[in-house]
């Protein structure tokens, strides 16, 4: 296998940047689904398994979110 030039480097690079972005939306995406699906088995008092899902959609989307970023910062720390 051949070494990658420095314009596919920095092609893959901006590529592995725009997969963490979109992971990110879907991230929030999800948090902000999780939270409504919470509040509606909330608000209908017997539906637990719709606030336990709730709740998984929730903390899914913000790790989803946290790994992204962390990954994000670890790109741009390698870089300098």
């Amino acid at each position: 296998m051949s070494e990658l030039t420095n314009e596919q480097k920095a092609q893959k690079v901006v590529h592995f940047r725009r997969i963490i972005k979109g992971r990110i939306y879907f991230g929030w995406t999800f948090t902000v689904v999780g939270a409504v699906l919470f509040g509606v088995g909330f608000k209908s008092n017997q539906s637990a398994i719709i606030m336990l899902n709730g709740i998984t959609f929730s903390a899914w989307g913000l790790f989803m979110v946290w790994q992204a970023k962390r990954a994000l910062s670890n790109l741009t720390s390698i870089k300098k």
